[in-house]
């Protein structure tokens, strides 16, 4: 469909049977427009950092006693892997339901794919089953590509998951006694704790945990005329409070 999109603009922008335009003179510009210098992106992520600590200060530093046992607990909860293996297991999942599908699916998400570029109704075969008809070597392809982002996650874990288990030790350590953290950890050294800790993270990627966060959105939009509604009321607000504030004095914003 793409190819197709591109195929058809390279026809209309060609024009052959069009004649040569004699070019047009214009006068040189008085000055060449300067061209912006390039962002380093290692000062943007710096500026950014910097920000970041605005918003979201360190806070100060937990007790020893409550870190160490905290530092425990995140570990079986947050375990070495955990990123890796939640990511690629959503990815994969991701990859073969986009490869259970057909055209056909696909055209019925968007009116405008009811045809193919020969006119042709959109197949019903599935995308896995075309591909490799076509390519020999789609699954030695398709093997590859999931190696790779596997090792790619592994290397991002690798960054990650300490950083992160540092600052939700350091939370839990401000947030639990040091005996509610000893329960936590009992909890996370039975079996039970054990396997939840295994899944915590990729619980967050499972199919009906995101179905429910995009669950909310048509809810969402049908508070919007009462949300407009009351921030016309708080513009009104704002207003009057502008209005009686003393003579020779502003407010704040």
């Amino acid at each position: 469909m793409v190819l197709t999109f591109l195929v058809a603009l390279a026809t209309a922008t060609a024009s052959p049977t069009q004649k040569p335009r004699r070019p047009v003179t214009r006068p040189p510009a008085s000055k060449p427009a300067e061209k912006s210098p390039p962002v380093d992106p290692m000062a943007a992520v710096a500026m950014m950092n910097q920000i970041f600590d605005k918003f979201f200060p360190a806070g100060p530093e937990p007790d020893p006693v409550r870190m160490a046992a905290a530092r425990g607990a995140v570990q079986t909860m947050f375990p070495t892997g955990a990123y890796s293996k939640a990511m690629t297991h959503f990815v994969d999942g991701m990859i073969d339901r986009g490869l259970d599908m057909s055209e056909a699916d696909f055209a019925a998400l968007s009116p405008t794919l009811t045809k193919t570029k020969k006119g042709n109704p959109p197949s019903t075969i599935p995308f896995r089953r075309s591909l490799g008809a076509k390519d020999p070597n789609f699954d030695a392809k398709l093997a590859a590509v999931r190696a790779f982002m596997g090792q790619t996650f592994v290397k991002i874990g690798a960054i990650a998951e300490p950083k992160f288990r540092d600052g939700m030790a350091r939370a839990l350590a401000r947030r639990f006694t040091a005996a509610q953290i000893a329960e936590i950890d009992a909890f996370l050294a039975t079996p039970t704790g054990a396997a939840y800790g295994q899944e915590m993270v990729g619980l967050w990627f499972e199919p009906d945990v995101l179905r429910g966060a995009f669950a909310m959105f048509p809810e969402m939009m049908k508070l919007l005329p009462d949300v407009m509604k009351d921030g016309a009321a708080l513009d009104s607000q704002i207003k009057a409070l502008e209005k009686a504030a003393p003579a020779g004095k502003k407010t704040a914003g």
